[in-house]
């Protein structure tokens, strides 16, 4: 795809998100209502472009310098600070817990799959605990 294709791509101002995120509900709606092109060739560009735009915005986001708020085409840009994130692992307690967490939910995970009943070092029974399972998807590379 060429720089002129992306660059001459332009929604007046009052495009909104929700206006946005209808025109691709539609497109896709349509394809599959008309039925007159394979979803899955559509779907194929459809990632394959969102991967040239999602590495474009990136660039975009790391090289813009932005010092205050500023907005172009009814699209609003607001600079933000990186969060301050403490490092609880560096302390010791901390640490020793966390890695006592990890062990215990590996031994959890043993006493649920086994048919056994499992006792920690202490003798106390190990919970089994219900399972969940993630919303099935489809799953795309290229």
């Amino acid at each position: 795809m060429e720089l002129e294709n992306l660059t001459g791509l332009t929604y007046h101002a009052s495009f909104s998100k929700k206006e946005a995120t209808q025109t691709g509900v539609n497109l896709a709606n349509d394809i599959f209502d008309r039925g007159e092109k394979d979803p899955l060739q559509v779907l194929s560009n459809i990632v394959r472009l969102k991967q040239v735009i999602d590495s474009a915005e990136k660039v975009f986001r790391d090289r813009l310098n932005l010092n205050a708020a500023d907005s172009w085409n009814g699209v609003t840009f607001t600079p933000k600070n990186g969060s301050e994130k403490l490092q609880y692992s560096e302390d010791h307690v901390v640490a020793e817990l966390e890695e006592k967490l990890k062990q215990r939910k590996e031994l959890v995970k043993v006493a649920t799959k086994s048919k056994d009943v499992i006792f920690d070092s202490d003798g106390n029974e190990v919970t089994k605990v219900s399972t969940v399972y993630d919303k099935s998807s489809i799953v795309i590379s290229f």
